[in-house]
């Protein structure tokens, strides 16, 4: 499994851009792929968001990636220092709110880290 670390606003970089087309790479070659949003990454999730204005709709790119076998982990203490309540991200897209401890264990389960 390979596991796509998002640090980074959706907006101050390309990193978002980026870690969505490798990612989306990667699950169609048929390996397993995990997001895991901490730090201001997490504000890619927040629902509302227009991103189409420079791309392609960001939910409809999520959902080729995040799905119920394998949903985005979200960094709990990254939202709350934000003030993001997991009822304001992205409507229907599977999420799993991990803490510090859970990103550790994550972290050293997989294969191989993309930190983006």
């Amino acid at each position: 499994m390979i596991l796509f670390w998002v640090r980074h606003a959706p907006y101050s970089t390309n990193h978002l851009a980026e870690t969505i087309r490798a990612s989306a790479m990667t699950v169609a070659l048929g390996t397993p792929v995990r997001l895991l949003f901490v730090g201001e990454g997490v504000r890619a999730l927040v629902h509302g968001q227009e991103p189409h204005r420079l791309g392609p709709p960001l939910e409809q790119l999520l959902r080729g990636i995040i799905a119920a076998d394998s949903p985005a982990l979200v960094h709990g203490d990254s939202l709350a220092r934000r003030s993001i309540l997991p009822a304001e991200l992205i409507a229907d897209l599977p999420v799993t709110v991990v803490d510090t401890d859970e990103v550790a264990e994550w972290l050293v389960r997989a294969d191989r880290v993309v930190p983006l």
